[in-house]
């Protein structure tokens, strides 16, 4: 028996809520390839996942088990559902998470960081073809416009270091991570229909850690870190990783998929910052030049209410 949350009665306030949280998340995920690459320099990539998740899953069984029942007086959850549904979703969105991360961690070992955030941030372009393709979506002429010129601005930031890639084969793997990344949004917005964003993050990082566990017996040598820089590293990872998906799956009961996605792609600008704030890396004109063009994107798609979930009253 499958629980099923009741769909609630959505406005334009709570819409542009969604979206002011969409956007701070990309202030999260900027972090996420910086720490991933510092936590890399104590152990492997398949460590790295599986000690970020779980972690990250131990601090929201906390949260599930402990806390949240003692602050709801209203469960969100209203009737139950005989449906399989929930469950293929969740299967799906497990897959593709746990890919997602795996993929995504080898291509940062293997290439830049900012090629696999560049290649990573194809996304968009994925979830628009996918629903299109697969639920027969359709899309506004605002979005698609803003879409594209948001993506081709994340392309310009990096035009330069893909250039100088070094390493196709980490390329390549940060471009299959990107659909995947589609993939668990679009699931994650289909699931939010049946579960709490805390939920989904905790099912998808138990899931990540558990399936992670085999492929890291086999291929590493060393589980867990030996230093307290490395594990600090790796619970700021953790919470960052809870923040980030939870903002997502709660941004997704207001949002589509679609939209999510392009948002997102102001990680890659505020990446680019951290990286001149704190390393002093260079900002060309080339890399202003897509910012600003990645901000018009991010506008016109936003402005596009056929992606907003609006009610009508």
């Amino acid at each position: 028996m499958v629980l099923e949350l009741s769909k609630p009665k959505l406005s334009g306030w709570e819409t542009k809520l969604a979206i002011a949280i969409a956007l701070a998340t990309s202030v999260f995920f900027a972090f996420i390839p910086i720490l991933i690459r510092i936590s890399e320099n104590f152990v492997s990539p398949n460590a790295t996942v599986f000690n970020r998740f779980w972690i990250a899953t131990g601090i929201l069984g906390l949260w599930n088990g402990l806390i949240l029942p003692n602050r709801q007086t209203n469960p969100p959850i209203k009737k139950y559902s005989n449906s399989k549904r929930p469950l293929i979703l969740l299967l799906i969105l497990i897959i593709v998470f746990v890919s997602t991360q795996l993929l995504w961690a080898w291509a940062i070992a293997q290439t830049t960081v900012a090629n696999s955030e560049v290649l990573h941030c194809l996304a968009p372009v994925f979830t628009t073809i996918a629903g299109w393709l697969l639920f027969a979506q359709r899309f506004g002429g605002r979005f698609l416009i803003g879409m594209v010129i948001a993506t081709g601005g994340t392309l310009g930031i990096g035009f330069s270091d893909m250039s100088h890639s070094i390493s196709l084969q980490g390329d390549g793997l940060a471009f299959l991570s990107a659909v995947f990344w589609a993939a668990y949004i679009m699931s994650m917005e289909k699931l939010r229909n049946y579960l709490s964003p805390t939920m989904i993050v905790m099912w998808a990082s138990g899931s990540c850690s558990v399936l992670c566990l085999p492929v890291m017996l086999i291929v590493d040598n060393e589980v867990f870190p030996h230093s307290g820089g490395a594990w600090l590293t790796l619970i700021a990872l953790a919470l960052n990783t809870i923040v980030c998906h939870s903002l997502v799956a709660y941004s997704l009961k207001w949002i589509s998929s679609g939209l999510m996605a392009t948002i997102l792609l102001l990680s890659p600008i505020l990446t680019a910052i951290l990286g001149w704030v704190l390393f002093s890396e260079a900002l060309s004109l080339l890399n202003l030049f897509g910012f600003a063009v990645i901000l018009v994107g991010i506008y016109m798609a936003i402005s596009d209410k056929g992606e907003l979930k609006i009610s009508e009253d």
